[in-house]
């Protein structure tokens, strides 16, 4: 970014956001301190919609596996938060608004995780830098974000490295030897479809199942769909990816953007044997030639196609590299930075 574009960036937060957290800043002097006492309960703060993805999975695990006094809560508003000692905040655009539509946690204990950067007009990257360092910790999902974000104002203190968790129970290791390569993800550009499609093409003796979403969103969707080695799981219910996974020798996770992503690490957990790209938390779960492989993301077909192939030769025990990534151990580290 340009400075002058940053001094524009600056100027519209100034008069269009950051007058909204003085005046709540003023109210919260009426709320009482508890930063200081010993945390006991806490709040794991998401949307009403995020009930049936992702993010509602993640409050209802971590809080149900926390020590502390822990519930998860759901407002589309993200408003009239309970009364607690501490909040998590499943994402930073939900702590930013919570800041500015509830005084009272401006005096408590705030965690929140910060997954990739998406900035927009009303979310710039100085809104949320902003009110992240008004936080008490920030989880980075890997060690790349971490550093982003140290390079881009906040203080290095407050940042943990805390990789995403999965069930080591709801996903058991299956034997290896159907030979399915698989992928997992919600249709988007950043999951980089093209290359999706040019694998599944290029490798016609290989069975290829893709769980996920919106695929048909995908403008070359009806191309993909009539390859005779290809099967889409479209909306597949959640308990349903353990048997998808048992498909599944080789995983190819080619987004060009992540914070996770945690389909990675349930396939592992699986057995599955990860081919993925170089973003998220990849390069720091998947030590290349050992547990898996990494590919630059602006790597061609090719020499993805030589990596899933290096991967069907792969005799590591995968799951048992990641066994330490359970919600269990993740929400011991959460209440760790509360209790801290």
């Amino acid at each position: 970014m340009s400075k002058r574009s940053d001094l524009k960036e600056q100027l519209y937060f100034l008069l269009f956001h950051k007058w909204k957290y003085i005046i709540v800043i003023l109210q919260s002097r009426f709320y009482k301190n508890s930063i200081k006492k010993l945390v006991d309960k806490v709040v794991f703060v998401a949307r009403e919609k995020d009930k049936g993805w992702i993010f509602g999975a993640k409050v209802r695990r971590l809080s149900r596996y926390s020590s502390l006094n822990a519930q998860p809560y759901y407002h589309n508003q993200l408003k009239k938060l309970p009364l607690a000692d501490g909040y998590y905040y499943i994402y930073h655009n939900y702590f930013c608004r919570c800041l500015r539509s509830t005084p009272s946690i401006w005096r408590k204990k705030n965690i929140v995780m910060f997954t990739h950067p998406t900035w927009t007009k009303k979310y710039s990257k100085t809104h949320v830098i902003w009110c992240l360092n008004k936080a008490d910790y920030i989880i980075c999902l890997n060690s790349t974000i971490k550093e982003y974000l140290i390079n881009n104002g906040v203080k290095p203190d407050k940042l943990k490295v805390i990789h995403i968790a999965t069930s080591s129970k709801f996903f058991s290791r299956h034997e290896r030897g159907g030979g399915g390569v698989g992928f997992c993800s919600h249709f988007s550009a950043r999951k980089n479809p093209d290359l999706v499609f040019d694998l599944v093409k290029n490798m016609p003796e290989r069975a290829f199942y893709l769980i996920g979403d919106s695929w048909e969103l995908y403008e070359r969707f009806d191309e993909l769909s009539q390859l005779p080695n290809f099967t889409y799981y479209n909306n597949a219910p959640y308990e349903t990816y353990p048997d998808l996974y048992n498909k599944i020798d080789v995983f190819v996770s080619p987004s060009l953007l992540e914070g996770g992503p945690v389909p990675v690490l349930e396939a592992m957990m699986s057995n599955c044997v990860p081919v993925a790209s170089k973003t998220g938390f990849c390069p720091d779960i998947i030590t290349h030639g050992q547990n898996g492989f990494l590919f630059e993301i602006d790597a061609d077909y090719q020499e993805v196609v030589k990596l899933i192939e290096k991967a069907f030769l792969c005799k590591t025990e995968i799951r048992e590299t990641v066994l330490q990534y359970t919600w269990e151990n993740c929400a011991k580290k959460i209440d760790n930075l509360f209790l801290n």
